[in-house]
């Protein structure tokens, strides 16, 4: 899933926007030879509206990838940590994938940096088409992602990869796109934020290595 966002940021603005213009308008009733303060009051409401508006997209910048849309690498780690307490409190798995794309380096270098971000955000929509509404995706590196699935074994995480895999290998048009992928569950393969990363991450080069073996 993408992880919700929290855009209060424009509410808040309006609503101090407004109270500001009321207290305008107030004290001009009160005082009607400080009616020129009239104006103010026009100004507050778009200056709240677009504070608001400004605080939401820095926090957006701060929380997800600009290029993709997916969690960035701050707010995966902030999402890691609270499932892995909420699965150490109520006795859950937490299943890791480590998602990489395959040659990204050759097709930045003969497609375009254009056709590769084109090639990111197609795997990153991919992605998140096939997973749950529980998941969250994240981007963590260049053309490395990490999907946490809450409550999900490694057999289904395997099934989940699979069809992922045959996803994103459906979504190539003029250059074959395909991924490699590594597992690691909380808390048969480690019960850190950083052991289960570096698990599932070593598992998915080793894939890619068996991969590179096998053409």
């Amino acid at each position: 899933m993408k992880v919700k966002r929290k855009n209060k940021g424009k509410l808040y603005g309006t609503v101090i926007g407004l109270s500001a213009a009321v207290l305008c308008i107030t004290y001009c009733y009160l005082l009607p030879q400080m009616w020129p303060i009239y104006v103010l009051s026009l100004l507050y409401i778009p200056i709240g509206m677009w504070i608001g508006c400004t605080y939401d997209r820095i926090n957006h910048l701060a929380s997800f990838d600009s290029l993709t849309g997916a969690a960035n690498r701050r707010m995966l780690i902030q999402m890691l940590h609270k499932h892995l307490t909420h699965a150490d409190k109520n006795g859950a798995i937490l299943s890791i994938i480590y998602i990489d794309v395959d040659k990204f380096k050759q097709i930045n270098d003969r497609y375009g940096h254009d056709q590769g971000d084109l090639a990111l955000q197609i795997i990153t929509r991919t992605i998140e088409a096939n997973v749950r509404s529980t998941d969250v995706v994240g981007r963590i590196g260049g053309d490395e992602f990490v999907i946490l699935c809450p409550g999900l074994s490694k057999a289904k995480s395997a099934d989940l990869v699979q069809r992922i895999k045959k996803a994103v290998a459906h979504q190539a048009r003029e250059y074959p796109l395909s991924v490699s992928a590594g597992i690691s569950v909380y808390p048969e393969d480690g019960r850190t934020a950083d052991v289960l990363l570096c698990r599932a991450d070593e598992t998915m080069y080793r894939s890619k290595a068996k991969k590179a073996v096998h053409r």
